[in-house]
C-alpha cells in the first residue's frame, strides 16, 4: 500500500471564463522510503499539489489518499489530527506565533495533541538543540530580520 497517492486530482480556482485549473487529473503514488522531490516552474502547481496533499485546502475533483485513509471521508477533526500526526510542513515562510519564543512555538502542537505543557517544552527544547538552535530557546520569531541569516552556532 503506498503512503501517499492522488487519484484524479483536480484543482481548480475561479468560475466560468477565470476559471484557472491548476491541476488537471493528477496521479501519483508514492511509497515508503521512497524520496520525492516536486520541481517546476512557478505557477505550474507545486504548491497547490502539496496543501492538497497536507490537507490545507480541498481538491475540486479526485482523490487524496494519505496511509489509507481518503481526505475527502474525513471531518474537520479526523483531517486535523491526520495532519498533527502524519504530515509535516516546512513553509517556505515561517508560520510561527510572534508572541511565542521558540520553545513555545515548537510545544504548542505538542500541548494542543494532549501532551501536558512541561513535557512538550522539554521536547521542543531537546529538539530544537539537536538542529543547532539551542541558543535560540527564548528567542520570539521578530528578533531577526527575514532576511537575514541567523548564527546558528554558539560560536556564530
Amino acid at each position: 500500500m503506498s503512503l501517499v497517492q492522488t487519484q484524479s486530482l483536480t484543482k481548480i480556482y475561479g468560475t466560468g471564463e477565470t476559471a484557472v485549473t491548476a491541476l488537471d487529473h493528477v496521479n501519483i503514488q508514492i511509497n515508503a522510503g521512497e524520496f520525492v522531490a516536486v520541481m517546476g516552474p512557478s505557477g505550474c502547481g507545486k504548491s497547490t499539489l502539496l496543501h492538497l496533499l497536507g490537507g490545507l485546502d480541498r481538491a475540486t475533483e479526485g482523490r487524496v489518499i494519505i496511509d489509507g485513509h481518503a481526505l475527502t471521508d474525513l471531518s474537520d477533526a479526523a483531517l486535523t489530527e491526520l495532519r498533527r500526526r502524519k504530515i509535516g510542513f516546512v513553509f517556505q515562510f515561517f508560520n510561527l506565533i510572534p508572541v511565542l519564543n521558540a520553545t513555545e512555538n515548537a510545544a504548542l502542537p505538542l500541548t494542543l495533541d494532549g501532551l501536558s505543557p512541561a513535557k512538550a517544552k522539554a521536547r521542543a527544547n531537546e529538539w530544537l538543540t539537536k538542529v543547532g538552535l539551542g541558543n535560540r530557546l527564548h528567542s520570539r520569531p521578530d528578533a531577526y530580520p527575514l532576511n537575514c541569516a541567523w548564527p546558528l552556532s554558539s560560536t556564530g
